[in-house]
């Protein structure tokens, strides 16, 4: 069978990247083989070193091997910053081993799972693990040169109060290390600055941050005296890790809408429903925005540039609502939003910033072209005046969309309640 992967070195797919990400990929290899380089020349090895690297990495290609079914979902399905839990395994390597053996331990396992997990998902070209390898390899640096520029000389046991801040600071500056580069990288990839995508959502980060501790354990056990074979402990700990990191992915998948990632209709719909549910009587409004003549745009400038208009409206939906209103995708170019604790007059306000910001909405889609001219028509309906439950309301709010639309568009309006 016939490969498509290019085979010339000019063909590669990193020479298509990005200027700027290109520029910081050959700067972070770069630097990261400089100092692989003269770190380990001054590396003296013991064979107690080789026997913990050794330890190390038959660890890490076991939990690798055991969770790397999972570890290929996880990458296939996230959207932010993966966290590939190898930390577990390179952090304990940083803090004691010599840096030429912590290097070993971090390129091996990157490796191992490249091949294993990564090869065979989509959209995972081999420049993406090869900067994230080059990153590993920058943070196992910092953490290293942390640790030996503020423990105290001579150090014989590590169980002073002391040198459990060091360690905590090693792991600090670790994570700010790996976190500003993989940002830069992500931002100047996809050419703008997306908070979730270059930084992460709390919960990434969160996981980034119990690897890091797990790891710092492990690094303990070890300066301690514990035996290296006590790592073993960690293995069943980082699969349940990926389990549940999972399930968390394919939760919100199930939830989200792809194109926009905002909560997709089932999800919206059952927010919606327990608002109203829980409401007592009080206001739940109910926006239903739609943007006018989006054919047209699909049209003149294709779908790929409809999907940009599509996300940039999102973003301008969600900052246009209250915090405490919940913003929906409900089909196509249309979106919907469930008001809490409104009153009609509050709700039209609403509805009238989102016009606003449509209008005033530019997109950026390839090159020049520039996507300008938007308007949405808005549906506002209120609960418990429609009712007895959201479908009422719902249809109430489709009801007055048409007529903003057969009013002459790019406008909110409401309709009368009968009964």
């Amino acid at each position: 069978m016939g490969s498509n992967r290019p085979r010339r070195p000019t063909q590669w797919p990193v020479w298509r990247t990005p200027p700027g990400y290109l520029v910081l990929l050959i700067s972070v290899t770069a630097a990261a083989l400089a100092l692989t380089m003269t770190l380990g020349l001054r590396s003296a090895i013991e064979p107690h070193a080789l026997m913990v690297a050794g330890v190390l990495l038959a660890m890490g290609v076991a939990e690798t091997e055991m969770a790397r079914t999972v570890e290929r979902d996880r990458r296939e399905y996230n959207d932010t910053p993966h966290v590939n839990l190898t930390a577990v395994w390179t952090v304990p390597g940083a803090i004691v081993l010599p840096p030429v053996l912590a290097a070993v331990v971090v390129v091996a396992l990157y490796l191992h799972l490249y091949w294993r997990s990564w090869f065979k998902v989509r959209r995972v070209p081999a420049y993406r693990p090869t900067l994230s390898a080059m990153v590993a390899l920058l943070s196992c640096y910092t953490t290293w040169g942390v640790v030996q520029l503020l423990a105290p000389a001579g150090r014989t046991s590590w169980d002073q109060l002391e040198l459990l801040g060091v360690l905590v600071i090693a792991l600090v500056a670790r994570f700010m290390v790996n976190s500003l580069v993989i940002g830069a990288a992500i931002s100047l990839f996809e050419r703008r600055f997306d908070p979730r995508r270059a930084i992460g959502t709390w919960h990434d980060n969160a996981l980034e941050l119990g690897t890091l501790g797990l790891g710092a354990l492990s690094a303990a056990a070890l300066l301690i005296g514990l035996h290296p074979a006590s790592m073993m402990l960690a293995v069943p700990v980082v699969l349940v890790l990926h389990r549940n990191v999972l399930i968390r992915q394919l939760e919100e998948a199930a939830s989200t809408d792809p194109k926009t990632g905002l909560a997709n209709a089932v999800a919206w719909t059952a927010m919606a429903a327990a608002e109203v549910d829980r409401s007592e009587g009080a206001g739940v409004g109910v926006l239903m925005v739609d943007l006018d003549n989006f054919k047209a745009v699909n049209d003149r400038h294709g779908h790929l540039p409809g999907d940009q208009v599509l996300k940039a409206v999102a973003k301008v939906l969600t900052s246009a609502v209250r915090p405490e209103d919940v913003v929906g995708r409900w089909g196509g170019e249309e979106f919907v939003v469930v008001c809490p604790a409104v009153s009609t007059e509050e709700l039209v306000q609403v509805g009238e910033r989102i016009c606003d910001e449509i209008r005033r909405l530019e997109v950026a889609v390839s090159g020049h072209t520039v996507i300008s001219g938007l308007t949405a028509s808005v549906g506002a309906a209120i609960y418990p005046l429609f009712g007895p439950d959201l479908r009422d309301v719902l249809l109430a709010a489709d009801d007055a969309l048409f007529v903003a639309k057969d009013s002459g568009k790019n406008q909110v309006s409401t309709i009368e309640a009968h009964g």
